[in-house]
């Protein structure tokens, strides 16, 4: 009885010290080797959560060949955030070689800390004012809530849009204040405008059909060179981009970093 109790108190000692030992494990130091567009060692993320945001971003790469990651963490351990991340995206290569268009996206969840570090290819895109508005303005408030997966989903799609050229801090701003409900009456008067607009076509017809000068086949046929000229195709092309996104594991080429980015808290 005594040799089992010894032996148990054994492992749970061991255990202790060797979860002392990794969540005191230096990232600046000894960097991790990730494998995935996203890793999360908090257990925050379900499983379907994280398929969900590794498919994205390895359909992101595979049509941009930009390379976005996410790395989630209990704590830095006291590191400096900033030290850290250039050291992971440094270790891991994030980017293509050549272009260097890497982007990390590095939380702390303990720490309530987090950064976007950005390549140096991506640095005119992705500017350090861009990095700012996206953790304050788009991760941060979700964080706050409790809502990580938002937080990072979200993220992800402004730090996207930022690198396609399509987000801006002032619009961020914009939308946050509420201004874009002034134009709300405008969104409703479209689709009664349509409406209105048909009404008039088929009176129109209607009384050119009653007076003998309706000629079949002389109507607007604009629709119908429309629906076969621009058809959209390109669903092919999103669904072999898709079916190459099915193996979400990443290995990276660039890794030139030079500290561009943001930090922020939540």
């Amino acid at each position: 009885m005594k040799r089992i109790i010894t032996i148990l108190v054994f492992t749970v000692v061991a255990q202790f010290c060797l979860n002392a030992q990794e969540s005191g494990r230096s990232q600046i130091d000894s960097p991790s080797a990730l494998t995935e567009y996203v890793t999360d060692e908090t257990g925050t993320l379900t499983q379907t959560q994280l398929v969900s945001l590794r498919r994205r971003l390895r359909s992101f790469f595979d049509s941009t060949s930009t390379q976005v990651v996410v790395y989630m963490i209990p704590s830095l351990n006291g590191e400096p955030i900033e030290e850290a991340a250039i050291k992971i995206a440094v270790k891991n290569k994030i980017g293509r070689k050549g272009s260097n268009n890497g982007v990390l996206l590095l939380i702390a969840k303990n720490d309530r800390k987090l950064r976007i570090e950005v390549g140096y290819g991506l640095e005119g895109a992705l500017t350090d004012a861009l990095s700012k508005s996206i953790i304050s303005n788009v991760i941060s408030p979700s964080f706050k809530a409790g809502d990580y997966y938002a937080g990072i989903d979200k993220g992800v799609s402004a730090i996207i849009s930022a690198v396609k050229g399509e987000y801006t801090a002032d619009n961020t701003k914009y939308q946050k204040a509420g201004k874009d409900n002034d134009y709300g009456w405008l969104a409703l008067m479209i689709p009664f405008g349509v409406m209105g607009f048909i009404i008039i076509i088929i009176v129109v017809g209607i009384r050119k059909a009653g007076k003998g000068g309706y000629v079949s086949g002389s109507g607007y046929s604009g629709y119908s060179s429309y629906s076969s000229s621009s058809s959209y195709s390109s669903s092919d092309s999103y669904s072999s981009s898709s079916s190459s996104s099915s193996d979400s594991s990443f290995s990276g080429g660039g890794g030139d970093f030079g500290g561009g980015g943001a930090s922020g808290d939540w």
